[in-house]
């Protein structure tokens, strides 16, 4: 946090003007699209998870993608939350390696859908200045990651190199995380359908920044939230700070720079996205203290 406020984007005599002017009703509506986003986000999670033979009722899959939402934002590098998802369906269900396997691909879909995004918007939009091999790297190399992950031959020279260098159980555990992998292979209807639906939860979650920008006076069109916002999450996710705090700020004022946004105005914009998710991301933190709360009153009883 010191780093994020001490930069040359932070201005304090800035800042003040900016929040003043605020629309309120435009961070409520990024609110209301972020909660959106994560029921659209529990839907696929939950498919991925039957894809697993892991059938849980899905009002329990929301509440467990919420509270992986809310431990995000909390962890380093934004993937605490989706070890608190594994964790949790591991307790419920023993089916540890199934759920792993579910998050990561959860987690590998968005991630390629934003850099779908990014691709598109640079290719078809070259006023922007940005290079198209930003968007096009990153699409080549989650291309190449996904389709190692569901190739027989290529996982299955992971699993031999695992099972011959590591521990034993651990090589198990790398075993069973494949099959998971493969599952998908084999259900590639499903696997297209989860990616149609992670098309539309990335889409609501970078028009988030497009209205939090709305909010403080921001008029970047909302083609180049598409070319950027991705390449944010990208580096926000990056182990380097606390639910990417300071990076996603100062790398959007970076990137906003180049199509004549105010650095402070970007970096306000980025750190309001930030504070719409956490305010949403409070949903799943009630709810993991009130699940605790069932578990423990029968001991107590």
């Amino acid at each position: 946090m010191a780093w994020a406020l001490s930069g040359k984007n932070f201005r304090l005599e800035r800042l003040g003007p900016i929040l003043r002017t605020a629309e309120p009703w435009a961070l409520v509506l990024a609110f209301l699209i972020f909660v959106a986003s994560n029921f659209l986000g529990a839907l696929q999670w939950g498919m991925l998870l039957r894809m697993q033979g892991i059938h849980l009722p899905f009002r329990e899959v929301v509440s467990l993608y919420f509270t992986g939402i809310f431990f995000n934002n909390f962890f380093v590098g934004g993937v605490g939350g989706d070890a608190v998802r594994v964790y949790e369906v591991r307790r419920s269900t023993g089916r540890g390696s199934a759920a792993f396997a579910a998050t990561f691909l959860d987690r590998l879909l968005g991630f390629f859908t934003l850099s779908v995004f990014a691709c598109g918007t640079v290719l078809f939009l070259p006023p922007l200045s940005v290079s198209p091999m930003m968007g096009i790297g990153l699409l080549v190399l989650l291309t190449g990651g996904l389709g190692l992950l569901l190739s027989r031959r290529a996982s299955g020279l992971v699993e031999r190199l695992a099972l011959r260098i590591l521990p034993e159980t651990i090589g198990e555990r790398v075993s069973r995380v494949r099959e998971g992998f493969l599952r998908g292979r084999f259900n590639l209807p499903l696997l297209a359908l989860a990616w149609g639906i992670s098309l539309g939860v990335q889409f609501l979650r970078v028009s988030v920044h497009y209205w939090t920008g709305k909010a403080l006076g921001v008029h970047a069109p909302l083609s180049t939230f598409f070319a950027f916002v991705p390449l944010i999450a990208v580096a926000a996710a990056v182990p380097v700070s606390f639910g990417g705090i300071g990076v996603r700020e100062n790398f959007g004022a970076f990137l906003f720079r180049r199509v004549g946004v105010e650095p402070t105005a970007a970096f306000s914009m980025e750190f309001l996205a930030y504070l719409v998710s956490l305010a949403a991301g409070l949903i799943g933190g009630a709810s993991f203290v009130l699940r605790g709360a069932k578990e423990v009153r029968p001991v107590s009883e």
